[in-house]
């Protein structure tokens, strides 16, 4: 029994040690030879089977269970020479060369293609989710400013939720969306904001931002984004991509190392201040004419510190208040302490009331990812949080953002997988402009107390007190007044993919299907409480808001054919639906019947309207693409679009496109080793946009109710509701706009990528612009909407990057981007010389024919033959006619980009610098006008206009003494051209250092710290010229007590394991 239990061990261990020894264990170290750093997420792959890995943050790998027949391992990476290693005990090093030659970054194009870069006949740029979140920015358009050549970013102001502008190679459209067409994995989705502030807020000059719909993207959770610039990039999405399209692709699961979940969290705090404030004068106060007055909105008076001695108010003098409380000496009277219910009397002081207005806001964003490759599915969970308090007490914004995504291999063939996103935002803003917050800050008495006065009465809290009466007190108007846009918002995407081979190793197939929905509902309140002078002193409120529904189906299918060593064919075929719904509700009240509930059903009138929207778009698409020798590449394509939302007879276009590139180092004449990447690139493409067309219609009436009760308006006899013409006729000819592209350019790296340089010159021609043509009343509308119009853009583009230290150990490049874009009006409709785009009847921005696009319009300076400004007999200016007397465009746009990685230590930079350019500031005219500014401080100087006298000699006429001076700035004031300034700027717009305290294989910390918008050398003088009105074409134009930037300085910590 012994000996057969021995021999039954015998032959167990010898089975184990035969099949220990048919597998085994292999590790290895994957490092750059450029640098000697790890290469992290190499792929690693046993020859033969379907074993493989990737490396992790310090390069290593590890694969259990490998056969014994099994003999080498196959290592790559992108950018890098792939290498066959034999498998050997211990620690297999592995060194990877960089593939300079090759260049074969792969790049997401149109419809979620992948293409080799190289392959490319146009310009494309990628922003990488490193630098989007290397200075914390919680918004997506901050983070992308100075990053991008061609990209011009137009923030409205540092406020929470700011809108901003995006443009890609200037305007296409004088009055409609210039916004670039936004997608998100593969499925596009809503950016423009839905309520334009020309149209809500009266020319932009009243009211509150609108944010556009950018700011639910929350930047954490990008992984990266290309930015397809002209229209031949961008064609096959068709109408709704001739402004470009931003691709964005968000953090998934694929890539990771197979095994436990890898789990990142972030957290970053930062503390906002007013970027840039005016200066005030501190010596004169409230009044005109030198008089003293507590009602004046000027600061025209005496010195402040002769306030004890004004007969009317002083304190040392006989006058109706000595009388009754006495002398008080060193002191004055002010009404507005004594109604506030405090001490009346007040020792005379200038106050910074602007500084003692703007609090220290803060924003915390945190991040939390989990995601995990299982070994064929991938999932990622993000959970975000954006909480602000802005500069302004009552201003803040909340953001909250789930994200969940997941895909899985089924079959060798089918694979499946979804991405879903949900947010919720809500905004707290402050009024800009006419009626805006600044306007009794910037323009406050520095003799008057505005934060220390109470702003209301005593025992009234509903009866303003200020130094002015026709505008809201700043203080009160928080208190009392409310501006909110609430957002929730899901959009996402399901997906099933064929992939096949046919069993060869020269075709492929990838058959994917698509749907997707961007669903959200926004609701705004703009309410002006009881006793607003707004509100004509017993309030008013505005309940509006938008439902949007759009649904996308997408059907692609891709085919590879390798057909020789020589050539290469890739063709895509495809169907999109687009189907859009929306809604939009308006109520409108005034009059409050009594104070204390800001409510629409407390208004004593009442208006509402509804309206709704049915868009649909179906377009059948193609691309064909032909490679030969990895040196020339033809790209054709064709789309065609059939529209809803355009005149019957009108509703299908067609747009076709074209691209090449040729890759000059293939050809063995030109190899060296200097030039190791020279192409040439050259693309042609016709893309459209549509309008919104109806067919003329007749619609109800305002409905108009009392207290409680809506009741329509009807005729007086047998109660008809009424029916009216629609204020807009729409033009049954109407036609798509039409934009014909064209693009050379040209990409060289030297030196083994030491100096990369990219140049692109584009052209947009555009046609049959859509857009509103004002009508005569005698035709019973108001508007034509119609076509007509040309313009034209020339864009040139540099981007240079320098990475002279690459070692082990530090890494130093260097990124300059240089962009000059010319837009043009050549043309409006027969008989229009120009159209408003937003602003007053003098000054406003305009779009104006044979201009540069746009021009700020208004009264001039009174010019003589030469173009010499004119003064009178008084040596005060001489006010001219209205015409064009600002252009906003820039001569060029710059941004520059370095990172300098010393051992674990990184630092970060970003300058943007602005040339050229106009703006109007009303702030900075209004300034000198009301007296409070620093400019009007020496009134016993001299002033000397710099004009020409009637009859040509050089002005010498001095304008000396505070009475002459206030006349000289009330001229000014009469004259829009005098607040027209140089719009250039320099701004740091980023600065970040992270150091990695702990780089281990199961856990990695670094902590950062970052300061954003902290230097600026302006022109424009006082404020930022970042700061403008505006959230559509005439953003960046027009300033107008508008909301500050902010500076940012903060910290944070990020944590993966």
């Amino acid at each position: 029994m012994k000996r057969k239990l021995m021999l039954l061990l015998t032959c167990l261990f010898i089975g184990i040690g035969l099949v220990t020894a048919q597998t085994s264990r292999v590790t290895g170290l994957v490092t750059s030879e450029e640098d000697g750093q790890p290469v992290v997420g190499a792929s690693i792959l046993v020859n033969g089977t379907t074993l493989g890995t990737i490396t992790d943050i310090d390069g290593k790998f590890t694969i259990t269970n490998v056969p014994s027949s099994a003999k080498t391992l196959r290592v790559s990476y992108v950018g890098m020479i792939s290498q066959d290693v034999s498998i050997k005990p211990g620690v297999i090093k592995v060194v990877l060369k960089s593939d300079a030659k090759a260049l074969d970054e792969v790049v997401v194009t149109a419809m979620g293609i992948s293409r080799e870069k190289k392959a490319l006949g146009y310009a494309v740029q990628d922003v990488k989710s490193d630098q989007l979140t290397q200075a914390a920015n919680s918004n997506l358009a901050g983070a992308l400013q100075g990053k991008v050549s061609g990209l011009d970013v137009k923030p409205s102001s540092g406020m929470p939720g700011a809108s901003s502008q995006i443009t890609i190679r200037g305007a296409r459209s004088f009055s409609g969306d210039n916004t670039p067409l936004y997608v998100i994995d593969g499925m596009p989705v809503t950016s423009t904001p839905d309520v334009s502030t020309d149209i809500q807020n009266n020319g932009s000059v009243s009211g509150a931002d609108f944010a556009n719909r950018a700011v639910d993207i929350d930047p954490n959770d990008i992984e990266s984004i290309n930015i397809l610039k002209g229209q031949a990039a961008s064609a096959l999405y068709g109408i709704r991509a001739s402004n470009g399209v931003i691709i964005i692709t968000t953090k998934s699961g694929k890539g990771l190392e197979k095994g436990k979940p890898q789990v990142s969290f972030s957290s970053n705090v930062s503390f906002d201040v007013v970027g840039r404030l005016p200066e005030f004068q501190k010596t004169y106060a409230q009044g005109s004419g030198g008089v003293f007055s507590t009602t004046s909105g000027t600061s025209w008076g005496p010195k402040i510190s002769e306030l004890p001695n004004d007969a009317t108010y002083g304190g040392n003098t006989d006058n109706e208040y000595t009388q009754k409380f006495g002398k008080q000496q060193g002191k004055y009277y002010v009404p507005q302490r004594a109604a506030a219910g405090l001490d009346p009397w007040a020792t005379p002081q200038a106050y910074d009331n602007a500084k003692d207005f703007f609090d220290t806001g803060i924003t915390w964003s945190n991040s939390l990812n989990v995601a995990q490759m299982l070994d064929k599915s991938s999932y990622s969970i993000s959970l975000g949080n954006t909480h602000q308090d802005g500069i302004i007490s009552s201003t803040g914004m909340d953001r909250y953002n789930v994200k969940v995504s997941a895909d899985t291999k089924l079959t060798n063939n089918w694979s499946s997988g979804f991405t879903a996103n949900y947010i919720t935002t809500s905004i707290d803003k402050a009024v800009t402009s006419g009626n805006g917050l600044l306007r009794t800050v910037y323009a406050a008495p520095p003799s008057y107390d505005l934060a220390g006065i109470p702003s209301h009465v005593d025992g009234n809290p509903y009866t303003q007190n200020s130094f002015r009466g026709s505008f809201d007190n700043a203080y009160w108007a928080m208190e009392n007044n409310k501006f909110t846009e609430d957002t929730n918002r899901f959009f996402g995407n399901v997906y099933a993919s064929y992939q096949t081979d046919f069993g060869t190793t020269n075709h492929k197939l990838n058959a994917k299907y698509m749907v997707g929905v961007d669903a959200y509902t926004t609701h705004y309140v703009d309410s002006y409480g009881y006793g607003s002078n707004t509100g004509g002193g017993r309030g008013q409120i505005e309940n509006y808001g938008w439902t949007n529904a759009t649904y996308n189906s997408l059907l692609t299918i891709n085919y590879d054919w390798h057909i020789n060593e020589d050539w290469g064919l890739n063709a895509v075929v495809g169907n999109e639906i687009i189907q859009s719904n929306r809604k939009k509700y308006y109520e409108y009240g005034t009059n409050y019947n009594f104070p204390g509930w800001n409510h629409i059903n407390n208004a004593t009138t009442q208006q509402t309207e509804e309206e709704t929207w049915k868009n649909r778009t179906v377009g059948f698409f193609g691309n064909v693409s032909a490679s030969y020798r990895n040196m020339l590449y033809l790209t054709l394509t064709g789309r065609q679009d059939y529209v809803s939302n355009m005149p019957r007879n009108n509703r299908s276009f067609f747009y076709p496109s074209i691209s090449a590139g040729f890759i000059l180092t293939e050809l063995d004449a030109l190899k060296n080793n200097i030039v190791n990447h020279a192409k040439l690139r050259v693309s042609y493409a016709e893309v459209g946009q549509a309008g919104d067309f109806l067919e003329n219609y007749y619609s109800t009436p305002t409905y108009g109710g009392g207290f409680y009760t809506l009741t329509p308006i009807m005729y007086p006899m047998k109660g008809t509701t009424a029916y009216t013409p629609y204020y807009t006729i729409f033009d049954p000819k109407l036609k798509p706009q039409n934009t014909r592209s064209y693009e050379v350019g040209a990409d060289v790296n030297f030196l083994d990528n030491l100096i990369t340089f990219s140049y692109t010159y584009s052209r947009q021609n555009v046609k049959d612009q859509i857009f509103e043509v004002p009508l005569a009343s005698s035709t019973g509308a108001s508007k034509l909407l119609t076509n007509g119009g040309k313009i034209h853009t020339n864009t040139h583009e540099f981007t240079l990057g320098f990475n002279p230290i690459r070692t082990k150990n530090i890494n130093w490049d260097f990124a300059f981007n240089w962009t000059k874009i010319d837009n043009y009006v050549d043309e409006l409709a027969p008989g229009v010389e120009n159209i408003s785009l937003g602003g007053y009847v003098t000054p406003q921005v305009r779009a104006s024919a044979g201009e540069k696009f746009p021009v700020i319009y208004g009264v001039g300076f009174k010019r003589d033959a030469n173009g010499n400004r004119l003064v009178d007999e008084n040596g005060l200016p001489i006010a001219g006619e209205a015409q064009v007397i600002g252009k906003v465009s820039p001569d060029f746009l710059m941004g520059f980009n370095t990172t300098l990685r010393l051992w674990k230590c990184t630092i970060s930079a970003v300058l943007d610098w602005k040339q050229g350019g106009q703006m109007y500031s009303r702030t900075t005219g209004l300034a000198d006008y009301y007296g409070v500014s620093k400019r009007t401080e020496n009134r016993d100087g001299t002033i000397i206009f710099d004009g020409y006298k009637t009859d040509g000699t050089k002005n010498d006429i001095a304008i000396t003494g505070a009475n002459v001076q206030q006349v000289y700035y009330s001229r000014l004031n009469d004259i829009d051209e005098s607040s027209v300034y140089d719009n250039s700027f320099i701004k740091l717009r980023e600065v970040a250092v992270n150091y990695k305290i702990l780089q281990k294989r199961s856990i990695e910390l670094s902590v950062n710290a970052f300061a954003r918008n902290i230097l600026i050398w302006a022109q424009l003088p006082d404020l930022d010229p970042e700061a403008s009105q505006g959230n559509n074409n005439m953003a960046g134009a027009f300033e107008d007590y508008s909301m500050p930037q902010t500076a940012s300085f903060g910290f944070g910590f990020n944590i993966k394991f």
